[in-house]
Parts: C-alpha cells; sequence; structure tokens
C-alpha cells in the first residue's frame, strides 16, 4: 500500500467517524513517518501523545487514582485540576476524563440519595457499597488506561460525551 492510499484510507476512516481529529493527525503522522510537530501550549511545546511532558497513558491513570486522594480533600481538586489541564491537549485525556467525571457527579449524586436514605436505615449499608465502589472503580479505570482502552464507569450517569 503506497502512502497515498494509506493517506485516502485514513481520510475515509476520519468522514465515517471512526477517526477523531487528532487520531487522524496521528494516524498521518505516522504513516508519513514524521517526527511529532511541537505546538506552543501555556508557553512550553505540546508533543503529541503527551500531557505536561508524560504520556498520556500514564497521566490518564494518575488522573483516575487521584479521586483515592478523597480522604484528604485533595480527591476532589487534583482530578478535576488534572481533567481541565488534559483535555485541550490530548483526545485520549479528554476522553478518559469525561468517563471520570461522569462518575465523579453520578457519586457526588449517590453519596447526597443515600445519605438521605440513612434516616431510614437503608442508606447506611448504600453509603457503604459506595464507599467501596470509590476505591475499586478508579483502580479499575487507571488499570484500563494505562492499557490505552476507555472504560465507562458502571452506573455513572452521561453528563458528559462518552465518544
Amino acid at each position: 500500500m503506497t502512502i497515498a492510499d494509506e493517506l485516502a484510507r485514513l481520510q475515509e476512516l476520519r468522514d465515517a467517524g471512526s477517526l477523531t481529529e487528532s487520531e487522524f493527525e496521528e494516524a498521518k503522522r505516522k504513516a508519513l513517518h514524521e517526527q511529532p510537530q511541537a505546538a506552543p501550549v501555556f508557553g512550553g511545546a505540546h508533543v503529541p501523545g503527551q500531557v505536561m511532558g508524560i504520556n498520556e497513558e500514564l497521566y490518564s491513570m494518575l488522573m483516575h487514582l487521584s479521586q483515592l486522594l478523597v480522604v484528604s480533600g485533595l480527591g476532589i481538586i487534583v482530578p478535576i485540576a488534572m481533567w481541565l489541564i488534559g483535555k485541550d491537549e490530548s483526545d485520549f485525556v479528554r476522553r478518559q476524563g469525561n468517563r471520570m467525571m461522569n462518575w465523579f457527579l453520578s457519586s457526588l449524586i449517590y453519596a447526597v440519595v443515600f445519605g438521605l436514605l440513612c434516616l431510614v436505615v437503608i442508606g447506611i449499608p448504600l453509603l457503604m457499597l459506595l464507599a467501596i465502589l470509590e476505591i475499586v472503580f478508579p483502580i479499575i479505570a487507571a488499570l484500563k488506561a494505562n492499557n490505552r482502552e476507555l472504560w465507562s464507569y458502571p452506573l455513572a450517569i452521561r453528563f458528559f460525551d462518552e465518544d
């Protein structure tokens, strides 16, 4: 297959919606055997596949795991900040972050509802179950992100697009 054929195939995939713009650009760069092009971001250089100088898989993994900091109160600030910083630099991080934020907002809603249900006792075991899921789900998502897989948190309400 010639380079022209490969580029035409990639264009068809992008037009059909099978590839995002960033995935198309990365595949095109690989097809042309080019080096990543630097583009200014926050006064530095942006390299495709990296966010803040680390690869996007590791960044996504750390973003999911940062939810475990909730005991210190940083589990609210750090994941949101990482998502806001990384979503414009990497489509992979944006997609991972959207899934994480869907779970984050859903779990807040569940916590409020289960807290109210504590008045009739049923909320206590539900809150304990939610606490376990708050540990298990981010770990699973982090492992999947490190393997470059997209994993939607079960029970998450879709506030953000998970394309």
